[in-house]
């Protein structure tokens, strides 16, 4: 019999986390995992003409916009993941980030040009952060919008300083460090929850329960999340 195989639906957030996670749980629950990539925004839009998918990852109120079009299971709406806003640079630094806001200011005026998502939420979520620190129009000039994992390939490619991303982004990649990060109470962090196509057979909650199993949390927070409640 062929192995089966689990489509999810990926946040460009969680890529990296998802690509380091895969190959363990197709070992330990032993299904194929098939991933597809796209912005969070993007992702009810995907849900609604598309009929392939298991598992759709996303914000929390992007699910609850997947539940109430009728293409999910409003019960099987879980939070997943929590990820700060953080700016990465390249090299590898041994000095802790940054979680002040004076230091994030700081980092943010001293780059030259500064990565970030265009319609992504991270992207909403930096220039939110730059206004509330009083310094977007003096950001305005270095600021570059890219497509979804544009900021890290520009930054690795040396064409920003700065890569304004979800830690979970960062914090997997070799090669480069989080200069800054975002600390809870500044409110920029991304969330991340998962529904279930009201299809999904019964072996895809193998996966779901996998993935929210607190054996997973330090993981998870070696890669650039924590848990939070819904």
């Amino acid at each position: 019999m062929a192995q089966r195989t689990i489509h999810v639906i990926v946040p460009i957030a969680l890529k990296e986390v998802m690509e380091e996670l895969g190959p363990d749980f197709e070992r330990d629950i032993g299904y194929r995992l098939g991933t597809t990539h796209m912005l969070n925004p993007q992702v009810p839009g995907y849900a609604a003409a598309h009929d392939d998918w298991d598992i759709a990852i996303t914000n929390p109120w992007h699910v609850n916009e997947i539940v109430a079009a009728g293409h999910a299971l409003a019960e099987s709406h879980r939070a997943l993941a929590r990820s700060p806003l953080a700016f990465g640079a390249r090299g590898v630094s041994e000095v802790r980030p940054t979680t002040s806001s004076e230091g994030i200011k700081a980092a943010l005026k001293a780059a030259e040009k500064i990565g970030f998502t265009g319609i992504g939420t991270s992207g909403d979520k930096f220039r939110g952060l730059a206004h509330s620190l009083g310094i977007l129009p003096e950001l305005e000039g270095k600021l570059v919008p890219l497509e979804g994992g544009g900021p890290m390939r520009a930054l690795q490619a040396g064409q920003v300083d700065l890569a304004a991303l979800p830690l979970t982004n960062i914090a997997p990649v070799a090669g480069v460090s989080a200069v800054a990060v975002c600390p809870e109470a500044m409110n920029v962090h991304i969330d991340i929850s998962l529904c279930l196509h009201p299809a999904a057979p019964d072996s895809v909650h193998d996966l779901v329960n996998w993935l929210i199993d607190p054996q997973l949390d330090d993981r998870l927070g070696a890669l650039g999340a924590e848990r939070f409640a819904l």
